[in-house]
Formats: C-alpha cells, sequence, structure tokens
C-alpha cells in the first residue's frame, strides 16, 4: 500500500509542474557576452604616439615604485655542438631569481642537475648578469624607437605590435616586436634579440611570455637560443634555454 502511495505522488509531482504557466520568453535577459576590442584596421603616426604615451604612463609607475620583481624559475638548458646538432650536455635547474630592474641580476640557485646527475648548486653560471634596459620607464624614449605597427589575435587576445629598435644599441638593449593588450595595455609577450652582442655571443634569439599583475608585471615563461664561444676556455656551442616561472612578487625598493 505504501508503495502503491509514493508512486502515486510521484507521478502526480510532473503534471502539477506541468500545470504552472511558462515563464514569459521575453522577460527573459540572457547574460552579458564581453565583447573583446575590434582591431584596427589601420595603426596611424598619431595613434601609434599616443599608445606608446599610454604604455610608457603605465608602467613608468612600476618602475618608480618598485625595484624589480622577485620569481622561481625551473630552467632547462641543452648544448648542442653547432657542426651536427650533438647533444652534449643537459642542465636542470631551480633558482629564485632577483630581477632587479636597474642592478645586476642576484639569485639563489636551489637544485641543479647535470645530464641527470645532482650537481653543486655553486657550479650553476645563470649566463647573464647585467639587466635589460626597460623599454618603458621615463627613459624609454631616449634610450629605443618604439613604433605600433599593427595588431593581431594573440591567442584570442587583441593586441598591438610594437616594434622597438634601440637609438644606440648595446648588450643590454632589446630589440624586436612586444604585444600589449589592446583594452588594457597588458604587456603579454617579448620576441627579439640583444641591441649588441657582448664577447664570446655569436647569435641571440629571446622569446619571452609575461602576465600584467596589477601594478607591475613580470616575465613568466620563455625559450632563448644562444650560440656562444669563448676562445680556448669554450669550444661554440649552441644553447637552448626553456623556462617556466612561478611565485611572482614585486621587490621594494630599499628602504620602503
Amino acid at each position: 500500500m505504501r508503495t502503491i502511495l509514493l508512486f502515486s505522488i510521484l507521478a502526480f509531482l510532473p503534471a502539477v509542474h506541468a500545470a504552472e504557466p511558462a515563464p514569459d520568453a521575453s522577460a527573459i535577459v540572457a547574460p552579458a557576452t564581453p565583447v573583446a576590442p575590434a582591431l584596427p584596421d589601420k595603426i596611424t603616426i598619431e595613434m601609434s604616439r599616443d599608445i606608446i604615451a599610454r604604455l610608457t604612463a603605465k608602467y613608468s609607475k612600476m618602475y618608480d615604485k618598485y625595484a624589480g620583481c622577485q620569481s622561481t624559475r625551473n630552467l632547462e638548458i641543452k648544448w648542442y655542438k653547432p657542426e651536427n646538432m650533438e647533444l652534449v650536455k643537459t642542465e636542470k635547474v631551480v633558482v629564485t631569481r632577483y630581477d632587479d630592474f636597474y642592478a645586476d641580476l642576484e639569485y639563489k640557485t636551489h637544485s641543479y642537475e647535470v645530464d641527470g646527475k645532482p650537481g653543486d648548486p655553486d657550479d650553476y653560471n645563470a649566463h647573464e648578469t647585467a639587466p635589460g634596459i626597460p623599454v618603458f620607464d621615463r627613459n624609454g624614449d631616449k634610450e629605443y624607437l618604439r613604433t605600433v605597427i599593427g595588431a593581431e589575435m594573440l591567442k584570442g587576445i587583441p593586441t598591438y605590435k610594437v616594434q622597438v629598435i634601440p637609438r644606440n644599441p648595446n648588450k643590454r638593449h632589446f630589440k624586436g616586436i612586444i604585444w600589449a593588450t589592446i583594452d588594457d595595455l597588458d604587456l603579454v609577450q617579448f620576441k627579439g634579440t640583444a641591441g649588441d652582442y657582448q664577447i664570446g655571443l655569436k647569435d641571440l634569439s629571446v622569446f619571452f611570455e609575461a602576465k600584467d599583475f596589477g601594478d607591475y608585471f613580470c616575465f613568466t615563461a620563455g625559450h632563448n637560443e644562444a650560440r656562444i664561444a669563448f676562445f680556448i676556455f669554450q669550444p661554440e656551442r649552441i644553447l637552448h634555454f626553456k623556462w617556466t616561472g612561478s611565485d611572482f612578487k614585486p621587490m621594494p625598493k630599499k628602504g620602503k
């Protein structure tokens, strides 16, 4: 009897709902879909100047406020012989980097591995010391010729392409293309090389992904290729760098 009664109640419920009036379709408002900024058909000289001015105004505040960006990097470096691309050595390292915007790089090596075997962290060479000269700080216009040369979709995001050419190139300058989002002018990607090569460096290509964290940005991942030779001390090699970052935080200026 209880089974029959329960079945009768369950069977009745759909009939009750079916009897309720259907909501007015015209009263239903679909959630708004965000509209991405449209890609401009043409970048005029005036538009380029305005975009560069706004990028400089935005990021010069970061350079004024912070000393740099701290992060943890997981890095793999593969060494090849240039004549046949034979793999000579593979290094894997985890470091905390203290990338000061203007002072030399400092870092702490947590682990170091050579060809799958643990190595001495003190043996790791970061292959870099001096920071790059900023493109969008208050001195950016003195250091670089910066021009917006177009716009394109980058991973589904509308971006401006900024061509960067050092005015008086040296090894600390960047030379290449920078991508910034159209809506917020967030720096998201860098691709290029150095303004000039230091002794021992024969070729260099760099690719960095970046992320804006509100009032500062950091490089978050990248892959680089360098061709080096230091006379009798180091035979010519091609180095492939691949890295990802984490634990990003701005570095306060001393005394603050």
